[in-house]
Protein backbone atom coordinates (compact mmCIF):
# COMPACT_ATOMS: atom_id res chain seq x y z
CA UNK A 1 0.00 0.00 0.00
CA UNK A 2 1.68 3.38 -0.78
CA UNK A 3 1.25 6.95 0.96
CA UNK A 4 -1.26 8.27 -0.83
CA UNK A 5 -4.03 5.08 -0.56
CA UNK A 6 -3.33 5.25 3.47
CA UNK A 7 -4.30 9.29 2.90
CA UNK A 8 -6.96 8.51 1.32
CA UNK A 9 -8.37 5.35 3.69
CA UNK A 10 -6.90 6.85 6.94
CA UNK A 11 -6.86 10.93 6.77
CA UNK A 12 -9.83 12.91 7.93
CA UNK A 13 -9.52 16.07 5.79
CA UNK A 14 -10.58 19.59 6.47
CA UNK A 15 -10.92 22.40 4.33
CA UNK A 16 -12.78 25.39 5.46
CA UNK A 17 -15.08 26.30 2.29
CA UNK A 18 -14.89 22.76 1.05
CA UNK A 19 -17.22 19.47 1.35
CA UNK A 20 -15.48 16.04 0.67
CA UNK A 21 -17.81 13.89 -1.21
CA UNK A 22 -15.22 10.81 -2.09
CA UNK A 23 -11.92 10.02 -2.89
CA UNK A 24 -11.51 9.99 -7.17
CA UNK A 25 -8.01 9.38 -7.28
CA UNK A 26 -4.55 9.94 -6.17
CA UNK A 27 -0.66 10.90 -8.00
CA UNK A 28 2.85 10.28 -7.60
CA UNK A 29 2.21 12.71 -4.36
CA UNK A 30 -1.30 14.02 -3.40
CA UNK A 31 -4.66 12.36 -3.50
CA UNK A 32 -7.69 13.30 -5.04
CA UNK A 33 -11.26 14.17 -4.00
CA UNK A 34 -14.52 14.95 -5.63
CA UNK A 35 -15.44 18.77 -3.31
CA UNK A 36 -18.00 20.68 -3.33
CA UNK A 37 -16.45 24.59 -3.12
CA UNK A 38 -19.10 25.62 -0.71
CA UNK A 39 -19.00 29.39 -1.25
CA UNK A 40 -19.86 28.96 -5.20
CA UNK A 41 -21.51 25.78 -4.89
CA UNK A 42 -19.55 23.77 -7.56
CA UNK A 43 -18.40 20.37 -7.69
CA UNK A 44 -14.30 20.62 -7.93
CA UNK A 45 -11.14 18.29 -7.83
CA UNK A 46 -9.47 18.92 -4.36
CA UNK A 47 -5.88 17.76 -4.83
CA UNK A 48 -4.33 16.85 -1.11
CA UNK A 49 -0.92 16.81 -0.51
CA UNK A 50 0.55 13.35 1.23
CA UNK A 51 1.24 14.48 4.80
CA UNK A 52 4.38 13.04 4.90
CA UNK A 53 5.60 15.12 2.04
CA UNK A 54 3.82 17.92 3.28
CA UNK A 55 7.08 18.52 5.99
CA UNK A 56 9.34 18.40 3.39
CA UNK A 57 9.64 21.84 2.25
CA UNK A 58 11.20 20.73 -1.73
CA UNK A 59 7.72 18.86 -2.02
CA UNK A 60 5.42 21.73 -0.53
CA UNK A 61 7.19 23.98 -2.99
CA UNK A 62 6.41 21.60 -5.90
CA UNK A 63 3.18 21.33 -4.97
CA UNK A 64 2.48 25.16 -4.53
CA UNK A 65 4.05 25.73 -8.26
CA UNK A 66 1.71 23.39 -10.06
CA UNK A 67 -1.02 25.45 -8.84
CA UNK A 68 0.91 29.09 -9.48
CA UNK A 69 1.79 27.69 -12.76
CA UNK A 70 -1.57 25.96 -13.96
CA UNK A 71 -3.60 28.72 -12.80
CA UNK A 72 -1.37 30.92 -15.72
CA UNK A 73 -3.18 29.07 -17.98
CA UNK A 74 -6.45 29.48 -18.64
CA UNK A 75 -7.18 27.45 -21.83
CA UNK A 76 -10.36 25.12 -23.08
CA UNK A 77 -7.93 22.20 -23.42
CA UNK A 78 -5.97 22.92 -20.26
CA UNK A 79 -6.98 21.67 -16.86
CA UNK A 80 -8.33 24.89 -15.15
CA UNK A 81 -7.31 25.54 -11.33
CA UNK A 82 -9.86 27.80 -8.76
CA UNK A 83 -7.57 27.75 -5.76
CA UNK A 84 -4.31 26.76 -3.88
CA UNK A 85 -3.82 27.13 -0.30
CA UNK A 86 -2.87 25.17 3.20
CA UNK A 87 -4.96 24.86 6.27
CA UNK A 88 -2.89 23.66 9.09
CA UNK A 89 -0.72 21.05 7.73
CA UNK A 90 -2.68 20.07 4.80
CA UNK A 91 -2.03 21.46 1.52
CA UNK A 92 -4.54 21.51 -1.23
CA UNK A 93 -5.26 22.92 -4.25
CA UNK A 94 -8.82 23.29 -6.44
CA UNK A 95 -8.86 22.71 -9.73
CA UNK A 96 -11.80 22.47 -12.64
CA UNK A 97 -13.47 18.59 -12.20
CA UNK A 98 -13.53 16.83 -15.44
CA UNK A 99 -15.71 13.84 -15.30
CA UNK A 100 -15.12 12.14 -18.17
CA UNK A 101 -12.30 9.71 -17.35
CA UNK A 102 -8.51 9.51 -18.69
CA UNK A 103 -7.26 9.09 -22.20
CA UNK A 104 -5.65 5.41 -20.86
CA UNK A 105 -9.32 4.10 -20.50
CA UNK A 106 -10.54 4.93 -24.08
CA UNK A 107 -7.16 2.90 -25.40
CA UNK A 108 -7.63 -0.04 -23.34
CA UNK A 109 -11.17 0.24 -25.15
CA UNK A 110 -10.08 1.10 -28.80
CA UNK A 111 -10.08 4.45 -30.80
CA UNK A 112 -10.69 5.12 -33.85
CA UNK A 113 -8.61 6.92 -35.96
CA UNK A 114 -10.80 10.00 -36.32
CA UNK A 115 -11.09 10.46 -32.56
CA UNK A 116 -7.21 9.78 -32.28
CA UNK A 117 -6.76 12.84 -34.42
CA UNK A 118 -9.24 14.71 -32.64
CA UNK A 119 -7.61 14.08 -29.11
CA UNK A 120 -3.46 14.74 -31.02
CA UNK A 121 -5.48 17.92 -31.78
CA UNK A 122 -6.52 19.13 -28.80
CA UNK A 123 -3.76 18.34 -26.60
CA UNK A 124 -1.55 19.92 -28.85
CA UNK A 125 -4.06 23.59 -28.92
CA UNK A 126 -3.47 23.28 -25.01
CA UNK A 127 0.52 22.98 -25.46
CA UNK A 128 0.90 25.40 -28.09
CA UNK A 129 -0.71 27.78 -25.33
CA UNK A 130 1.28 26.65 -22.82
CA UNK A 131 4.51 26.91 -24.47
CA UNK A 132 3.74 30.42 -25.49
CA UNK A 133 3.32 31.42 -22.06
CA UNK A 134 7.09 29.99 -21.76
CA UNK A 135 5.76 26.36 -19.95
CA UNK A 136 7.03 22.81 -21.06
CA UNK A 137 4.13 20.06 -19.63
CA UNK A 138 7.29 17.43 -18.87
CA UNK A 139 4.77 14.33 -18.46
CA UNK A 140 2.69 14.30 -21.79
CA UNK A 141 0.79 10.71 -21.38
CA UNK A 142 -2.53 9.05 -21.21
CA UNK A 143 -2.88 9.34 -17.46
CA UNK A 144 -2.65 13.22 -17.79
CA UNK A 145 -5.43 13.50 -20.20
CA UNK A 146 -8.79 13.95 -19.46
CA UNK A 147 -12.19 14.38 -21.06
CA UNK A 148 -15.09 17.11 -20.47
CA UNK A 149 -18.24 15.99 -20.69
CA UNK A 150 -18.55 17.30 -24.78
CA UNK A 151 -15.68 14.84 -25.44
CA UNK A 152 -13.14 17.69 -25.67
CA UNK A 153 -9.87 16.35 -24.40
CA UNK A 154 -7.95 18.67 -21.55
CA UNK A 155 -4.15 17.96 -20.34
CA UNK A 156 -3.76 18.00 -16.65
CA UNK A 157 -1.41 18.14 -14.15
CA UNK A 158 1.77 20.38 -14.37
CA UNK A 159 3.05 18.97 -11.45
CA UNK A 160 6.54 18.96 -13.10
CA UNK A 161 6.22 21.39 -15.48
CA UNK A 162 9.10 23.96 -15.24
CA UNK A 163 9.72 27.53 -17.02
CA UNK A 164 11.10 27.81 -20.24
CA UNK A 165 13.83 30.05 -18.87
CA UNK A 166 14.14 28.26 -15.25
CA UNK A 167 16.88 26.98 -13.39
CA UNK A 168 15.45 24.74 -11.14
CA UNK A 169 16.97 21.92 -8.99
CA UNK A 170 14.39 19.50 -9.86
CA UNK A 171 15.13 19.50 -13.50
CA UNK A 172 19.24 19.48 -13.67
CA UNK A 173 21.24 16.55 -14.78
CA UNK A 174 20.68 13.02 -12.69
CA UNK A 175 16.42 13.87 -12.05
CA UNK A 176 15.28 12.79 -15.41
CA UNK A 177 11.88 13.39 -14.88
CA UNK A 178 9.00 12.36 -17.35
CA UNK A 179 7.40 8.65 -17.95
CA UNK A 180 9.50 6.69 -20.06
CA UNK A 181 7.26 5.27 -22.30
CA UNK A 182 6.45 8.80 -23.59
CA UNK A 183 9.59 10.45 -22.81
CA UNK A 184 11.93 12.70 -25.43
CA UNK A 185 15.25 11.58 -26.26
CA UNK A 186 16.52 14.77 -24.72
CA UNK A 187 14.58 14.32 -21.58
CA UNK A 188 15.99 10.59 -21.12
CA UNK A 189 19.29 12.31 -21.62
CA UNK A 190 18.39 15.06 -19.11
CA UNK A 191 19.39 17.68 -21.47
CA UNK A 192 17.23 20.98 -21.52
CA UNK A 193 14.06 20.63 -22.95
CA UNK A 194 11.49 22.97 -24.76
CA UNK A 195 7.93 22.88 -25.82
CA UNK A 196 9.54 20.58 -28.55
CA UNK A 197 9.81 17.68 -25.77
CA UNK A 198 6.41 18.10 -25.11
CA UNK A 199 5.38 17.39 -28.80
CA UNK A 200 7.87 14.39 -28.70
CA UNK A 201 5.41 12.75 -25.89
CA UNK A 202 2.42 13.83 -27.71
CA UNK A 203 3.79 11.50 -30.71
CA UNK A 204 4.21 8.29 -28.53
CA UNK A 205 0.54 9.21 -27.36
CA UNK A 206 -0.76 9.07 -30.61
CA UNK A 207 1.25 6.54 -31.68
CA UNK A 208 -0.58 4.77 -28.42
CA UNK A 209 -4.09 5.55 -29.56
CA UNK A 210 -3.26 3.76 -33.06
CA UNK A 211 -1.74 1.53 -32.53
CA UNK A 212 -3.29 0.09 -28.95
CA UNK A 213 0.85 0.14 -27.14
CA UNK A 214 3.67 2.43 -26.65
CA UNK A 215 5.89 2.85 -29.17
CA UNK A 216 9.29 0.95 -27.28
CA UNK A 217 8.07 -1.75 -24.77
CA UNK A 218 10.64 -3.71 -22.90
CA UNK A 219 10.89 -5.51 -19.59
CA UNK A 220 12.09 -2.07 -17.02
CA UNK A 221 12.13 1.89 -17.32
CA UNK A 222 15.47 1.87 -18.28
CA UNK A 223 15.79 0.07 -21.54
CA UNK A 224 11.93 2.03 -22.56
CA UNK A 225 13.72 5.09 -21.71
CA UNK A 226 17.08 3.65 -23.29
CA UNK A 227 15.31 3.17 -26.89
CA UNK A 228 13.99 6.27 -27.31
CA UNK A 229 17.35 7.78 -27.64
CA UNK A 230 18.70 4.63 -29.78
CA UNK A 231 15.80 3.34 -31.68
CA UNK A 232 14.25 4.53 -35.09
CA UNK A 233 11.23 6.25 -34.96
CA UNK A 234 8.87 3.86 -34.68
CA UNK A 235 6.78 2.87 -37.61
CA UNK A 236 2.45 2.45 -37.54
CA UNK A 237 1.23 -1.02 -39.12
CA UNK A 238 0.00 -1.33 -42.38
CA UNK A 239 -3.70 -0.34 -41.47
CA UNK A 240 -2.55 3.55 -40.19
CA UNK A 241 0.87 3.40 -42.87
CA UNK A 242 -0.58 6.74 -44.07
CA UNK A 243 -0.65 8.14 -40.74
CA UNK A 244 3.34 7.78 -40.57
CA UNK A 245 4.22 11.36 -41.19
CA UNK A 246 2.63 12.69 -38.24
CA UNK A 247 4.33 10.09 -36.35
CA UNK A 248 7.49 10.95 -37.97
CA UNK A 249 7.12 14.57 -37.33
CA UNK A 250 6.54 13.97 -33.72
CA UNK A 251 8.74 11.77 -32.75
CA UNK A 252 12.23 12.89 -34.69
CA UNK A 253 15.20 12.37 -32.56
CA UNK A 254 16.41 15.38 -32.55
CA UNK A 255 13.99 18.47 -31.55
CA UNK A 256 14.83 20.68 -34.40
CA UNK A 257 13.68 17.68 -36.75
CA UNK A 258 10.55 17.98 -35.77
CA UNK A 259 7.23 20.39 -36.14
CA UNK A 260 7.99 23.49 -34.03
CA UNK A 261 4.51 23.82 -32.12
CA UNK A 262 1.32 22.22 -31.65
CA UNK A 263 -0.18 24.75 -34.50
CA UNK A 264 2.59 23.60 -37.01
CA UNK A 265 0.85 19.62 -36.11
CA UNK A 266 -2.47 20.45 -36.72
CA UNK A 267 -1.59 22.16 -39.70
CA UNK A 268 -0.02 19.35 -40.50
CA UNK A 269 -3.20 16.98 -39.65
CA UNK A 270 -5.08 19.11 -42.17
CA UNK A 271 -2.52 19.27 -44.75
CA UNK A 272 -2.45 15.25 -44.25
CA UNK A 273 -5.97 14.14 -44.14
CA UNK A 274 -6.58 16.42 -47.53
CA UNK A 275 -4.12 14.96 -49.34
CA UNK A 276 -4.67 10.72 -48.17
CA UNK A 277 -7.39 9.23 -49.85
CA UNK A 278 -7.72 6.87 -46.50
CA UNK A 279 -9.02 10.40 -45.10
CA UNK A 280 -12.27 10.41 -46.71
CA UNK A 281 -14.83 9.26 -44.36
CA UNK A 282 -12.79 11.07 -41.46
CA UNK A 283 -13.15 14.36 -43.92
CA UNK A 284 -17.35 13.57 -44.60
CA UNK A 285 -17.99 13.00 -40.80
CA UNK A 286 -15.79 16.27 -39.65
CA UNK A 287 -18.72 18.38 -41.81
CA UNK A 288 -21.54 16.09 -40.13
CA UNK A 289 -20.18 16.34 -36.83
CA UNK A 290 -19.51 20.38 -37.52
CA UNK A 291 -23.07 21.34 -38.64
CA UNK A 292 -23.88 19.37 -35.49
CA UNK A 293 -22.39 21.05 -33.09
CA UNK A 294 -24.09 24.10 -34.14
CA UNK A 295 -21.06 25.80 -36.41
CA UNK A 296 -19.56 26.43 -33.01
CA UNK A 297 -16.01 24.71 -33.97
CA UNK A 298 -13.40 25.57 -36.92
CA UNK A 299 -10.62 24.80 -38.10
CA UNK A 300 -8.21 22.87 -36.20
CA UNK A 301 -5.99 26.18 -36.37
CA UNK A 302 -8.76 28.19 -35.01
CA UNK A 303 -10.41 25.94 -32.57
CA UNK A 304 -10.61 22.48 -31.61
CA UNK A 305 -11.76 19.93 -34.94
CA UNK A 306 -15.01 18.51 -35.05
CA UNK A 307 -15.31 15.30 -33.36
CA UNK A 308 -15.76 12.23 -35.75
CA UNK A 309 -16.64 8.53 -34.63
CA UNK A 310 -15.08 7.40 -38.42
CA UNK A 311 -12.73 4.10 -38.58
CA UNK A 312 -10.62 4.56 -41.68
CA UNK A 313 -9.95 0.98 -42.94
CA UNK A 314 -8.41 -0.01 -46.42
CA UNK A 315 -5.52 -0.78 -48.01
CA UNK A 316 -2.48 1.16 -46.78
CA UNK A 317 -0.86 3.86 -49.51
CA UNK A 318 2.21 5.70 -49.17
CA UNK A 319 1.55 9.45 -47.76
CA UNK A 320 2.83 12.73 -48.74
CA UNK A 321 5.03 13.95 -45.74
CA UNK A 322 4.24 17.63 -45.42
CA UNK A 323 7.29 19.53 -46.66
CA UNK A 324 8.19 20.73 -43.00
CA UNK A 325 9.38 16.62 -42.67
CA UNK A 326 13.14 16.35 -42.29
CA UNK A 327 14.95 13.54 -42.04
CA UNK A 328 16.08 11.47 -38.89
CA UNK A 329 19.90 11.45 -38.37
CA UNK A 330 22.39 9.57 -36.33
CA UNK A 331 22.48 10.73 -32.90
CA UNK A 332 26.10 11.09 -31.76
CA UNK A 333 27.48 11.17 -28.46
CA UNK A 334 25.70 12.49 -25.27
CA UNK A 335 25.07 12.07 -21.23
CA UNK A 336 22.68 10.33 -20.42
CA UNK A 337 21.91 10.59 -16.48
CA UNK A 338 18.84 9.12 -14.29
CA UNK A 339 16.84 6.97 -15.53
CA UNK A 340 18.01 6.18 -19.09
CA UNK A 341 22.15 6.07 -18.10
CA UNK A 342 22.92 7.04 -21.71
CA UNK A 343 26.37 7.53 -22.01
CA UNK A 344 27.92 4.29 -21.29
CA UNK A 345 26.05 3.26 -24.81
CA UNK A 346 27.10 6.03 -26.76
CA UNK A 347 30.18 5.49 -25.50
CA UNK A 348 30.59 1.77 -26.88
CA UNK A 349 26.99 1.35 -29.10
CA UNK A 350 26.52 -2.60 -29.29
CA UNK A 351 27.10 -4.39 -32.70
CA UNK A 352 23.94 -4.29 -34.75
CA UNK A 353 22.07 -0.86 -34.07
CA UNK A 354 21.59 0.77 -37.23
CA UNK A 355 21.28 5.04 -37.42
CA UNK A 356 18.59 5.71 -39.32
CA UNK A 357 19.05 6.99 -43.01
CA UNK A 358 20.39 10.40 -43.51
CA UNK A 359 18.46 10.93 -47.08
CA UNK A 360 14.70 12.82 -46.57
CA UNK A 361 12.31 9.98 -46.71
CA UNK A 362 8.10 10.63 -46.25
CA UNK A 363 8.19 7.98 -43.60
CA UNK A 364 10.49 6.32 -40.76
CA UNK A 365 13.09 3.70 -41.78
CA UNK A 366 11.56 0.38 -40.66
CA UNK A 367 13.37 -0.93 -37.48
CA UNK A 368 16.19 -3.71 -37.73
CA UNK A 369 14.47 -6.56 -39.01
CA UNK A 370 15.19 -9.51 -36.48
CA UNK A 371 13.25 -12.65 -36.79
CA UNK A 372 11.62 -13.51 -33.48
CA UNK A 373 9.97 -17.37 -33.72
CA UNK A 374 6.57 -18.40 -32.42
CA UNK A 375 6.98 -19.31 -28.75
CA UNK A 376 7.50 -22.84 -28.12
CA UNK A 377 4.97 -25.12 -26.76
CA UNK A 378 5.54 -25.84 -22.81
CA UNK A 379 4.88 -29.33 -23.60
CA UNK A 380 7.81 -29.33 -26.59
CA UNK A 381 11.34 -30.83 -25.42
CA UNK A 382 12.81 -30.57 -28.59
CA UNK A 383 16.15 -28.58 -27.93
CA UNK A 384 17.09 -27.54 -31.35
CA UNK A 385 14.20 -25.43 -31.32
CA UNK A 386 14.46 -24.30 -27.56
CA UNK A 387 18.24 -23.05 -28.95
CA UNK A 388 17.16 -21.18 -31.72
CA UNK A 389 14.65 -19.27 -30.23
CA UNK A 390 17.20 -18.10 -26.89
CA UNK A 391 19.89 -17.42 -29.26
CA UNK A 392 17.32 -15.15 -31.32
CA UNK A 393 16.09 -13.44 -28.30
CA UNK A 394 20.05 -13.13 -26.71
CA UNK A 395 20.84 -11.63 -30.24
CA UNK A 396 17.94 -9.32 -29.99
CA UNK A 397 18.49 -7.66 -26.43
CA UNK A 398 22.58 -7.30 -26.48
CA UNK A 399 22.43 -5.99 -30.12
CA UNK A 400 19.12 -4.31 -31.07
CA UNK A 401 16.64 -2.93 -28.37
CA UNK A 402 19.02 -3.62 -25.62
CA UNK A 403 17.90 -6.06 -22.92
CA UNK A 404 14.95 -6.95 -24.25
CA UNK A 405 13.65 -10.40 -24.00
CA UNK A 406 16.92 -11.73 -21.69
CA UNK A 407 15.15 -11.74 -18.70
CA UNK A 408 11.49 -10.73 -19.22
CA UNK A 409 8.57 -12.13 -19.73
CA UNK A 410 8.54 -14.66 -17.67
CA UNK A 411 9.10 -18.30 -19.45
CA UNK A 412 9.36 -16.55 -23.25
CA UNK A 413 13.09 -14.84 -22.79
CA UNK A 414 16.45 -15.82 -23.31
CA UNK A 415 17.99 -16.52 -19.90
CA UNK A 416 14.57 -18.84 -19.02
CA UNK A 417 15.04 -21.28 -22.10
CA UNK A 418 18.58 -21.64 -22.08
CA UNK A 419 17.28 -22.43 -18.73
CA UNK A 420 14.87 -25.51 -19.97
CA UNK A 421 17.87 -26.45 -22.41
CA UNK A 422 20.10 -27.14 -19.43
CA UNK A 423 17.20 -29.09 -17.74
CA UNK A 424 17.16 -31.64 -20.42
CA UNK A 425 20.63 -31.92 -21.09
CA UNK A 426 23.10 -30.32 -17.97
CA UNK A 427 25.52 -30.32 -20.07
CA UNK A 428 24.69 -28.24 -23.45
CA UNK A 429 27.54 -25.96 -24.15
CA UNK A 430 25.84 -23.73 -26.21
CA UNK A 431 23.40 -23.22 -23.18
CA UNK A 432 25.88 -22.62 -21.16
CA UNK A 433 27.54 -20.15 -23.86
CA UNK A 434 24.19 -18.09 -24.42
CA UNK A 435 23.52 -17.42 -20.13
CA UNK A 436 27.32 -16.38 -20.11
CA UNK A 437 26.75 -14.22 -23.02
CA UNK A 438 24.13 -12.77 -21.41
CA UNK A 439 25.82 -12.47 -18.45
CA UNK A 440 28.61 -10.35 -20.09
CA UNK A 441 26.18 -8.24 -21.22
CA UNK A 442 25.01 -7.30 -18.20
CA UNK A 443 27.94 -6.77 -16.39
CA UNK A 444 29.91 -4.47 -19.16
CA UNK A 445 26.48 -2.74 -18.84
CA UNK A 446 26.76 -2.15 -15.25
CA UNK A 447 30.39 -1.45 -15.02
CA UNK A 448 30.23 1.45 -17.24
CA UNK A 449 27.04 2.69 -14.89
CA UNK A 450 28.83 1.99 -11.70
CA UNK A 451 32.27 3.90 -12.92
CA UNK A 452 30.01 7.01 -13.34
CA UNK A 453 28.90 6.66 -9.68
CA UNK A 454 24.73 5.94 -11.91
CA UNK A 455 24.25 3.42 -9.00
CA UNK A 456 20.44 2.84 -9.21
CA UNK A 457 21.02 1.60 -12.78
CA UNK A 458 24.52 -0.22 -12.10
CA UNK A 459 22.44 -2.40 -9.64
CA UNK A 460 19.25 -2.77 -11.36
CA UNK A 461 22.10 -4.33 -14.36
CA UNK A 462 23.67 -6.44 -12.21
CA UNK A 463 20.74 -7.78 -10.67
CA UNK A 464 19.69 -8.72 -14.32
CA UNK A 465 22.75 -10.25 -15.14
CA UNK A 466 22.84 -12.46 -12.20
CA UNK A 467 19.42 -14.23 -13.45
CA UNK A 468 21.70 -15.30 -16.01
CA UNK A 469 24.90 -16.62 -13.67
CA UNK A 470 23.79 -16.56 -9.74
CA UNK A 471 27.22 -17.19 -9.11
CA UNK A 472 28.99 -14.78 -10.84
CA UNK A 473 31.36 -12.90 -8.45
CA UNK A 474 32.28 -9.75 -10.77
CA UNK A 475 28.04 -9.40 -10.78
CA UNK A 476 27.86 -9.90 -7.01
CA UNK A 477 30.69 -7.32 -6.21
CA UNK A 478 28.79 -4.69 -8.67
CA UNK A 479 25.61 -5.36 -6.73
CA UNK A 480 27.20 -4.60 -3.00
CA UNK A 481 28.88 -1.85 -4.49
CA UNK A 482 25.63 -0.24 -5.82
CA UNK A 483 24.11 -1.40 -2.41
CA UNK A 484 26.78 0.74 -0.34
CA UNK A 485 26.82 3.68 -2.21
CA UNK A 486 23.40 3.63 -2.22
CA UNK A 487 23.77 3.76 1.46
CA UNK A 488 26.21 6.48 1.60
CA UNK A 489 28.58 4.04 2.41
Amino acid sequence: MNDTTVLLRSVDVRIPGYRILRPIGEGGMASVFLAVQESLDREVALKVMAPALAANAEFTERFLKEGRITAKLNHANLVTVFDIGSYGSVYYLAAEYIPGGTLREKIQAGMRVGEALDVACDIARGLDFAHAKGFVHRDVKPGNILFKADGVAVLADFGIAKAMDAQSGATMAGASIGTPDYMSPEQARAEAVDGRSDLYSLGAVLFEMLEGHPPYEAGDPFTVALMHVTQPVPTLSAEHAWLQPLIDALMAKLPEQRVGSGEEFMQAVETLLAASPQAASIARARVVRRRNAGGNRHSMTQSRSARTGATVRGVPAQARAPRWMLPVFALAGGVLVGVAAWWWFAAKPPVGISPPPAEPVAQSAPAPQVTQPQPIDASSSEIPALLLQADTYRDYGTKQELSRRLTFPPGENAVDLYRRVLALDPANTRARQGLADVAKFYLDSARGFCDRELWPVCGNLATDGLKAEPDNVQLKALVERAQAAARGG
